[in-house]
């Protein structure tokens, strides 16, 4: 399990969560990438509901808004279609953190916090400074 994390670590693709301030917090879902390989990711974003600082793009900052929204009022499911209808300009943005995972999390890892656990290992600034909230398909 320990090892799993590590590699999972090592895919947050750079990006590092050094700049977010104690008190973030981060909504994320679990993604995947199409065919061939089917790479599940963890997809997190900066809570939108804690003060956080405008985005120099209104077309992102929308966009961000639109995910949220997604995510608490509908689905993981459906903030993953709006995240790949989108994704020029959330890779532009450098908006949403992907942590690479082995594959979507199992029941019993849902019970024990694994998913959330590993969000903070990687993008909380310290521990115990930020909230996790994964929504499930």
């Amino acid at each position: 399990m320990l090892c799993g994390w590590l590699f999972a670590a090592g895919f947050a693709f750079g990006q590092t969560a050094a700049t977010t301030q104690p008190g973030v917090g981060f909504d994320c879902w679990i993604g995947a990438d199409g065919k061939p390989y089917y790479t599940h990711y963890i997809r997190c974003m900066a809570d939108r509901d804690l003060p956080h600082p405008e985005l120099s793009n209104p077309y992102s900052d929308a966009l961000l808004d639109l995910l949220h929204r997604e995510l608490h009022q509908r689905s993981g499911a459906d903030a993953e279609r709006m995240f790949k209808t989108n994704i020029e300009l959330v890779r532009e943005t450098r908006s949403v953190w992907n942590i690479r995972i082995h594959s979507y999390p199992s029941d019993w890892s849902w019970q024990e916090g694994t998913p959330e656990r590993l969000v903070r290992a990687v993008l909380c600034p310290q521990v115990g400074q930020c909230t996790v909230m994964i929504r499930p398909h």
